[in-house]
């Protein structure tokens, strides 16, 4: 996707977090259906992946030597739930939700994204824009 309009910004970030922190990329694997949906519109790109290209990539991500894979655990649900009704979120923040909630159960606490406004509610998640990205990189995430 080198040709994609955030393509250089997300690499940098990737870069830069395994060189200045040593993190590892953690994956689950609703990202890599939101990847999938993302990748393969050809409204959201003048040369989107077919849908087999889109699939490989998606294999190829999931399987890479660098990645951690992250699974929802048992209680993501529940948790899920809890956030929304805690903090009041409707049912557009339901995805969101439960990816905060599989990250947070796994133990990430760093969350790469070029949308951080959409998980600022999840104090327990320190959110890092990649660079250029037009987003402030917000740092820790504030109730």
């Amino acid at each position: 996707m080198a040709g994609a309009p955030r393509h250089r910004a997300a690499r940098q970030l990737l870069e830069a977090e395994v060189r200045e922190h040593g993190s590892s990329l953690a994956i689950a694997p609703q990202v890599l259906h939101e990847f999938l949906h993302v990748s393969t519109d050809p409204r959201r790109f003048e040369k989107p992946l077919s849908m087999q290209a889109g699939l490989r990539w998606s294999r190829d991500l999931w399987n890479a030597s660098e990645v951690v894979r992250i699974l929802p655990a048992p209680g993501v649900l529940e948790r899920t739930l809890e956030l929304l009704e805690r903090l009041r979120l409707g049912r557009k923040r339901i995805l969101d939700t439960a990816l905060a909630a599989t990250l947070e159960l796994a133990g990430v606490r760093r969350l790469a994204t070029f949308n951080p406004g959409d998980f600022r509610p999840f104090a327990f998640l320190e959110l890092v824009a990649p660079p250029g990205s037009g987003e402030e990189a917000p740092g820790p995430a504030s109730s």
